[in-house]
This record gives C-alpha cells, structure tokens and sequence, in this order.
C-alpha cells in the first residue's frame, strides 16, 4: 500500500527498573526442576546454547511497585504525546497493537485513551503477535488515508511477559517448545503519526506491506487456558529465512529502491542470528542492520521502535536517510515499512 503525507514520530520507550541477566533466568528453571543433576545439566547446557544463539545477555522483567504493565503504556504515550506538543485529549484516533491485556473487553486501548483524558475518538486494537505494534501503523496509516478528518494518531504497546514465561522444564525435550520464552523481556513503547513533518524529526511513511501464512497458526502460541509462551523456534526461523527475504525484495521493488539505497534495515529482535541471516541472503552490510537484543531481549511488540530509538539515540540517523521497518510474527504474519527519516 502506498502512503502519502503520512509522517511516524521518533519513539518513545518506556521500561521497567529491574534487569535480569541470563544466570538469573537459569536459576528460576533450576528453582522449578524435579528431576536429576545429570538432567538440569543437559537443559542448562541447551539454554546456554538458546542464549549465544540468539545473543541474549539481559532484560527487564516485572512491574515496579505499585504499577501494572498498562501503566508503562500510558506513560509512554504521555511522553511521545508531550515532546511533539501534541495535546493527548485532541487525539483522533489510538490503536494498542500490543499481546498483553488485563480483560478480553474492552479493548485495551479504551483504558489507555481515557487515561489520556480523550473524550470521543476512533479507538481499538490490533493482535498480531510480535507484529502488532507495525500493524498499528498500518491500520492508523489506513485510517488517515480513507478519512481527512484524522489528522493525529496515537500507536501504542506494553507487553510483560512474566506471566507467560515457562520456567517448568523437566527435561530436556522440552526445551524445544519453552527455550524462546526465556528471551523475552518487557517494554512499553508509543510513536505518533500526523499529516505533516515533526519538529524533532520524523518518518516518512512511503511503503506498507502487510503478507500472511496462515498454515503456519499453531507454531507459536500463548494459550488462553495456560498462559504460557511455547515456540517451535526452529520452525519459525526457518519460515522467518524463506519469507521474509522475498517481502523486502518485494516491498523495495514496488517503490523501484535498491537493497544498496537502504541506509538501516529496523528489525524485530527474536535473535542476532536469524537478522544476520537475512542479511546474508540480501547482501546486506551487516552494519546496516542495528542488533540490540542482547540488552533487551526480545520485547515483543517494542522491539521496533526500540531498534530506531537506539539509532535515534546515537544520532546515526541522517535527513533523507531511507529505512525498512520489518517484523516478521507467529500466525506467521510479516509487516514491512519503507520510509525516509525527515529532519
């Protein structure tokens, strides 16, 4: 889908205080197991080999006291509201694309804008998995296309993964299905999209794709009834290799850019290994494509906007610098941006 005069706010994220590193996660699988010495040495072996893997080192799990994860996103929204002199209550639209919610009804996002003090606004959210927060830009992006009336328009998430976290494993079999969820790690995360460019700088929206393969649903999964997070990891990596290379190929030829024009490529976080790969496939300058998992984990929804946050915060981004927001998620649904960083 093509956009036009539609412009992305710089991020704003919004953590959590305690930090975990991979010893401590280690030791709340080693609190939960049962089974012998010889046993907990093979898992501890197997989530060793997860973590250099996907170069995971910390994250941040939990709620400070007196706070609940929808908090983290309401702060966030503030902030990102405040530092482009945006009046929260004059908002016309606000979608959550974010996994976490308290209650299946009302949407999460109804809590988030009467928070905000909005009065009457187009307000929703949008679930696909790690995805959700780029399919909130696109839904919005949408929305303002069809209507000239939206002219402000907030995507927001939290994801907290605690609860979802396995650390029951008894063997290590298992590993195969709960190893990934020892990643995750918590964020908040809110940009803004408007009709014309941000002060501070923003994104130019140029280029959305959105491609799903449904036949791939029940390869990673939360379940309702349990709550927890299982992935046959391997699996997805591998549909992640096969069809994510074809989707950028795909977006950069409908806008007639070169995989060389692209200044960074702002990746979902699941692992260091698997954005290399598709790197690799691509021919792209490693360097091109930020990694910043290992000081966050992955964090789900945030992961993007964290990405270009990092960036953002080394002041690596130039003015027409062009960029590709890119998440790839269970279900297994791909969401690609192609923008331009205005400043």
């Amino acid at each position: 889908m093509r956009i036009k005069d539609i412009y992305l706010s710089a991020p704003q994220i919004s953590l959590p205080k305690q930090k975990f590193d991979n010893k401590e996660i280690i030791g709340r699988v080693q609190d939960n197991f049962k089974g012998s010495k010889l046993e907990f040495k093979k898992i501890k072996s197997g989530i060793s080999f997860v973590f250099r893997y996907c170069d995971t080192d910390l994250r941040y799990l939990g709620t400070e006291t007196g706070k609940k994860p929808l908090d983290y996103a309401v702060e966030a929204s503030r902030i990102v509201c405040e530092k482009n002199n945006i009046d929260p209550s004059s908002l016309d639209l606000v979608i959550y694309g974010g996994i976490f919610r308290e209650y299946f009804e009302p949407s999460t996002a109804m809590e988030i804008a009467s928070r905000l003090n909005i009065d009457k606004a187009h307000v929703f959210d949008v679930t696909t998995a790690c995805a959700g927060m780029l399919q909130a830009v696109n839904t919005a992006a949408s929305f303002m296309m069809a209507d000239p009336s939206i002219n402000t328009a907030l995507c927001c998430t939290t994801d907290f993964p605690a609860e979802a976290i396995d650390y029951n494993i008894q063997s290590f079999e298992e590993l195969s299905v709960k190893a990934a969820g020892l990643t995750l790690g918590s964020a908040a995360s809110a940009w803004i999209l408007t009709r014309k460019p941000l002060v501070g700088g923003s994104v130019k929206l140029i280029e959305i794709q959105n491609t799903s393969v449904p036949k791939a649903y029940d390869l990673c999964q939360v379940s309702v009834k349990n709550r927890k997070f299982s992935s046959q990891s391997k699996e997805v990596f591998d549909l992640g290799l096969e069809y994510v290379p074809e989707e950028i190929k795909k977006v950069l030829k409908n806008i007639n850019w070169s995989i060389d024009e692209i200044d960074y490529f702002i990746s979902h976080q699941p692992s260091k290994k698997i954005i290399y790969q598709i790197c690799d496939i691509l021919k792209i300058d490693r360097k091109k494509a930020p990694v910043i998992h290992h000081l966050y984990g992955n964090t789900v929804n945030s992961s993007v906007p964290m990405v270009l946050d990092h960036i953002l915060s080394r002041k690596e981004l130039r003015n027409k610098n062009k960029i590709l927001l890119s998440s790839a998620a269970a279900g297994f649904t791909m969401l690609t941006i192609a923008a331009e960083w205005i400043k």
